[in-house]
């Protein structure tokens, strides 16, 4: 499984960053600052925005606290200018000590405060590893030092934004038991080629990300975000315009947990699977989310999934709305393939015991105590309790579409095994394809569409709801 080999990847490279004699566990996850511990600098008014040259000089600076005074892109090795760009502060915060004219992070529970405005990156990160265990496993560099240890950043309504031109980069990578905390905050134009993850890569980490928008971005997986082995917290957010060569046009996310709440996908392309998201192997939770006119472009291998593409998941829809999405053959808005649920693939496999028949693995969990109960209480929630299931109620779907042989066949959802009633079609009708009316249609034999609701939810948008 794809899956596991990553994380035999992840454990190899622990194992050989920390020396052959002996194996020490990697750097504990703190607990996150509290919602009491927060602090918030005096808000400025819209005329108020500091330039580029001005500085962001709070009255009182709580320990921990960093702030960013310069939009500058600055590069290791950093010059003492007196000013505190935000690659330096990442680089104080993990190491716990001042750079330049930032303050001393605290590791695991420093928090970044950004200056307004729009911050050009134009070239990658030179600075070397800050510890030995601190070992990337992505091929294109980043724009900004690694994510070492749990970090938050408020990011008061700036932009980080590479440059057209620029050579490729994304903006963040997070490490090994590391965690993002974000807010506020827009990421654009990240282009890692043919590398994952168009502005952030994600490996055995945490993300939660409130009021945090991704536009524009660019990779082979995952055009915004590859996301893997870890939790993932999304709210408020938004996923416009980028593009993956292969699956997932904003969203890549492989055996993880994910949460994502009032989140708008709009405008992403895969020319594999998945237009705005793909899910392989995860449990996701989708409230209140908007997809429009995303889509599978059909240039690859992509056919599926113009909204989403899942295959093998625990996956719960719920208050959404389903609008113009296509693909090129199966499942203009949900495409779902679940083996198990279907009868194909009856994996019965222990997670945990496969983990301990590995040799590096076995060594680790003799060698390094609570080793087994970090795997069991792992953040993806994946070697524990994972079954598969798809409950998708209470959302609008209407003109989404699949331009294949049989136009529109599979329009609304095409699976394998999922229970989707209580949604609007487009049409009082309901659904057509296995269903009895001509709006948006379901396919295969395993889609409970029934009953179905005749009129669209409150929440749904008046216009686009309805068939055309």
């Amino acid at each position: 499984m794809r899956s596991m080999r990553w994380f035999f990847a992840i454990l190899i490279l622990t194992t050989v960053a920390c020396g052959s004699a002996t194996v020490t566990p990697l750097p504990s996850q703190p607990e996150p600052v509290s919602a009491a511990e927060t602090f918030t600098p005096p808000a400025d008014s819209a005329t108020d925005i500091p330039s580029t040259d001005s500085t962001f000089t709070p009255t009182s600076v709580p320990p921990g606290y960093i702030y960013v005074d310069t939009l500058e892109q600055e590069i290791y090795p950093f010059v003492e200018n007196g000013k505190c760009s935000l690659a330096e502060a990442i680089f104080a915060a993990n190491a716990g000590a001042p750079k330049d004219s930032c303050a001393a992070g605290i590791a695991g529970e420093t928090v970044i405060e950004l200056m307004p405005g729009e911050y050009h990156f134009t070239q990658r990160n030179q600075a070397p590893p800050q510890f030995e265990w601190l070992i990337s496993v992505v091929t294109v560099g980043t724009a900004l030092p690694p994510i070492a240890f749990p970090l938050t950043i408020h990011g008061n309504g700036a932009t980080l934004m590479r440059d057209e031109g620029a050579e490729p980069f994304r903006f963040f990578e997070l490490m090994v038991n590391s965690k993002l905390t974000m807010d506020n905050i827009t990421i654009q134009n990240g282009d890692v080629a043919d590398d994952w993850g168009g502005a952030i890569y994600s490996m055995s980490s945490s993300i939660t990300l409130n009021n945090t928008r991704f536009i524009n971005n660019r990779s082979d997986n995952g055009g915004a975000i590859y996301f893997t082995l870890g939790r993932l917290e999304i709210a408020n957010s938004e996923f416009v315009g980028n593009i993956s060569t292969n699956n997932g046009g904003a969203l890549f996310i492989d055996s993880s947990r994910a949460v994502i709440q009032s989140t708008r996908f709009e405008g992403n392309e895969s020319d594999g699977d998945g237009g705005g998201l793909y899910a392989y192997f995860a449990t996701v939770t989708i409230n209140d989310g908007f997809f429009l006119k995303n889509r599978v472009t059909g240039n690859a291998n992509g056919l599926w999934g113009g909204g989403m593409f899942t295959n093998h998941v625990n996956i719960t829809i719920t208050d959404s709305q389903f609008y113009q999405n296509e693909s090129p053959a199966y499942a203009g808005a949900v495409g779902v393939i679940n083996p198990v649920l279907a009868g194909i693939d009856p994996e019965t496999e222990n997670m945990i015991e496969q983990i301990q028949d590995s040799p590096v693995i076995s060594d680790m969990l003799t060698s390094i105590p609570g080793f087994q109960a970090t795997l069991e209480a792992h953040p993806s929630g994946i070697y524990s309790d994972f079954h598969e299931d798809i409950q998708i109620h209470n959302n609008c779907f209407a003109n989404n579409a699949t331009l294949g042989v049989e136009p529109n066949w599979t329009s609304g959802i095409h699976a394998s095994a999922a229970v989707a009633d209580g949604n609007y079609w487009g049409d009082p009708s309901g659904p057509s394809g296995r269903g009895p009316g001509t709006g948006d249609s379901v396919g295969k034999n395993k889609v409970i569409f029934a009953p179905f609701l005749t009129a669209p939810l409150d929440f749904c948008d008046p216009t686009l709801s309805q068939k055309n």
